[in-house]
């Protein structure tokens, strides 16, 4: 079940990373709890996720994130993502190549990102393809969130995704429309944070509610962990990027 995604040229940076660049990683660790509510039913899932960003030299990154997600309706659920970034004076680029594999059944997606930074807000979107051969699915997906620093340490997010997935010749559209907040306590590692996403599909509509409990390390608040690329990390997903 265990699948690792690198892309070649990644592997090739971290190879020259040295031990002082790996002294300045940040990142972060949670656990969270999900809702979901449809037409068809309610499910609870757990699941825990990481992530890393380590400098690669100059202005680039790389960001690593994993997460492992199960419920007692569903098989468990481990992904994991590879980014690699360019961080300028007031905006970041790049792509990402991803994997998520549950029950033998495995999808997988690349993307480019982009990010502009305001005094205390942040735009950031993604587009992104995914394919899945073992239902025979493609999808593709837009998917945007803008972020609110009320504080250094008080984040607002909004978002929203739109993508369309292909499969035998059928096609189905779905949108999502999401708000959550995230509070790191100060001179504290630790934040909690809570959102709720709206999704409607051809086929479904669901109500999706999630908290989340962090731990982060090498920086000092939210929004210095925003500007050193966790604003691409878990881009669109239920939780907009807790």
């Amino acid at each position: 079940m265990k699948k690792y995604v690198v892309t070649a040229s990644l592997l090739a940076g971290l190879s020259m990373v040295s031990g002082a660049a790996f002294a300045q990683t940040s990142g972060s660790v949670g656990v969270n709890a999900t809702k979901i509510d449809t037409d068809f039913g309610d499910a609870d899932s757990y699941g825990v996720d990481g992530e890393v960003v380590i400098p690669t030299g100059g202005s680039w990154s790389a960001i690593l994130e994993a997460a492992f997600s199960d419920s007692d309706d569903t098989d468990g659920a481990l992904s994991g993502q590879a980014h690699l970034i360019n961080n300028g004076a007031n905006n970041a680029w790049g792509g990402f190549v991803g994997a998520t594999d549950s029950d033998d059944s495995t999808s997988f997606v690349v993307g480019g990102e982009y990010a502009q930074f305001f005094d205390a807000s942040t735009l950031a979107f993604n587009v992104n393809y995914a394919t899945n051969d073992d239902s025979d699915v493609d999808a593709y997906g837009l998917n945007g969130a803008y972020r609110i620093f009320a504080s250094d340490n008080l984040r607002f997010d909004l978002g929203a995704s739109i993508a369309r997935a292909e499969s035998g010749g059928n096609d189905a559209d779905i949108y999502t429309l999401g708000a959550g907040v995230e509070y790191r306590f100060d001179n504290s590692p630790f934040s909690i944070g809570a959102a709720y996403t709206r999704a409607d599909g051809d086929f479904a509509e669901a109500d999706i509610f999630g908290i989340t409990a962090r731990w982060n390390f090498g920086d000092e608040t939210l929004k210095q962990a925003d500007r050193k690329g966790a604003t691409f990390t878990g881009l669109g997903s239920a939780l907009q990027g807790f």
